[in-house]
């Protein structure tokens, strides 16, 4: 009779096991967000709905401003600021327009700077009466506030 010996499960091969799969999962979990990231996916589990609505930069003002307030408190600031949201979805698609037309002017082959200077300032512009529009809307979303909910949106 033959006696088979089974390989014996040595603490090296052991910790190699565990070290491959631990990679097998990093890769996986970073090649997922790598992906997304290419992909330019909107949807992430982080990203506040407002920021989804309105864009980052009044999103993020926003989600700010509300944060402490109830939800008849919120939905009236939200359902006010809401009622600009043309006004803002125009601003953001200028601003991201010009963004591109700056790109293009710095990666001209003939750089003309006064030109870039230009599209720069343009940029500013609009960037400005984006914060202005912004802060009339919230103006006119604290303006109804009572009170007690403008002093919890102040804490």
């Amino acid at each position: 009779m033959v006696s088979v010996s089974l390989p014996i499960w040595q603490p090296r091969r052991r910790l190699m096991a565990i070290a491959l799969f631990v990679s097998l999962v990093a890769n996986l979990f970073l090649g997922g967000l790598t992906l997304g990231w290419m992909l330019h996916l909107n949807l992430w589990p982080w990203q506040s709905a407002y920021v989804t609505e309105f864009g980052s930069q009044t999103g993020r003002a926003i989600e700010h401003l509300v944060h402490n307030l109830d939800g008849a408190d919120r939905d009236m600031v939200i359902d006010t600021i809401r009622a600009h949201g043309a006004e803002f979805t125009q601003y953001t698609k200028a601003i991201r327009e010009q963004r591109e037309k700056v790109k293009k002017l710095l990666r001209a082959p003939e750089f003309d700077r006064k030109a870039a200077e230009d599209a720069f300032a343009q940029m500013r512009t609009l960037t400005d009466e984006m914060q202005v529009a912004l802060g009339k809307a919230i103006l006119e979303a604290v303006e109804k506030l009572p009170p007690e909910a403008r002093q919890r949106m102040a804490d």
